[in-house]
């Protein structure tokens, strides 16, 4: 009896032992525009789904920290790296993790109320699903969320300080598709952290937007971006 007490003790401590199997977390694109010859998955847009060309856009800028280059706007002060169809058929996780760097080296206020200058797209389900920010005042950021065709998320307003200061900012993204989970990052604060629960999202991405547009009347802005990070789960 005792020798069988101690066996299932045994195996009961050597269970917990054993490390529970997850996700290892792979990073499917980094581009820190240092070699200055963009990834040949993406493309730099403009408005209205517009490919840029050098000039339009640059990468010859200095990066952050002072080494290496970055994304910087040229004639076209909206330039983006955009990803589409980035994993054909379904993306190879549950999770969407992105995070970059982004600073305003100038940036007047034009709308008093809303700037609508986009710094997160990312859409999958086709297109009816999404998150969604913007940057409407310097220290405010409007989010919103749909899934299948129906919002979830509306009407939210972020603080994020400082954003147009002209100084480097972090911003992480993180998304779990099947349980809904939606969270978000500035300078290293968990600013979003919402679930809207299971069945309302699926992991089929269409693309990927970083920043995005300008959707109002043209603002006075230039924006840098670097140390773009894209991978399929938290690394």
């Amino acid at each position: 009896m005792f020798l069988r007490f101690w066996l299932i003790l045994g195996i009961s401590v050597l269970i917990q032992l054993v490390p529970v199997e997850c996700h290892t977390a792979n990073l499917l694109l980094g581009e820190n525009f240092d070699s200055q010859v963009l990834d040949g998955r993406v493309s730099i847009i403009g408005h209205n789904w517009a490919v840029l060309a050098p000039g339009q856009y640059h990468l010859d800028a200095v990066g952050r920290g002072g080494t290496g280059h970055c994304l910087t706007s040229g004639t076209v002060n909206e330039a983006y790296l955009y990803w589409r169809n980035p994993v054909p058929g379904s993306w190879p996780s549950d999770e969407l993790y992105v995070s970059f760097w982004m600073r305003y080296p100038k940036f007047i206020t034009t709308e008093p109320v809303n700037e609508n200058i986009k710094i997160f797209y990312p859409r999958w389900d086709g297109l009816n699903s999404y998150v969604h920010y913007s940057l409407t005042q310097p220290d405010i950021v409007y989010y919103s969320a749909m899934a299948q065709g129906s919002m979830v998320a509306a009407g939210r307003w972020l603080t994020c300080p400082n954003m147009t200061n002209g100084k480097w900012h972090s911003y992480q993204y993180y998304v779990n598709f099947s349980q809904g989970i939606s969270r978000f990052w500035y300078d290293g604060s968990l600013i979003l952290d919402d679930a809207y629960g299971p069945g309302k999202w699926t992991n089929s991405v269409y693309s990927i937007s970083i920043p995005s547009i300008d959707a109002e009347d043209p603002g006075v802005f230039s924006r840098q971006i670097d140390e773009i990070e894209v991978w399929d789960g938290l690394p």
